[in-house]
């Protein structure tokens, strides 16, 4: 019994079982990597929801705001009223 309980075995023991715990699969490593992705997702979700947003928002203005609507146009389309002159800076 002192020999299978000794300081050296219980050392290699610690470490087989680290290394069982980082290498397995599903192990803390993996847990790790599932982890930064999803961050990713998350930061990517997020980051998509608030340009759905603004283009809903736009949507319904441009469906709706005849004030915008001619913004729009003038801003990127140069349209202009007839006897107008439009100057570039």
């Amino acid at each position: 019994m002192k020999l299978l309980f000794n300081t050296r075995n219980s050392f290699i023991l610690l470490i087989v079982m680290i290394l069982f715990l980082l290498m397995k699969q599903d192990g803390l490593i993996d847990l790790y990597k599932i982890n930064l992705s999803n961050e990713k997702l998350s930061f990517e979700f997020n980051k998509l929801s608030k340009e759905l947003r603004y283009l809903k928002e736009e949507n319904h203005l441009l469906k709706n705001d005849k004030h915008y609507i001619e913004k729009v146009a003038r801003e990127n389309y140069f349209f202009s009223y007839p006897n107008e002159t439009i100057i570039h800076y």
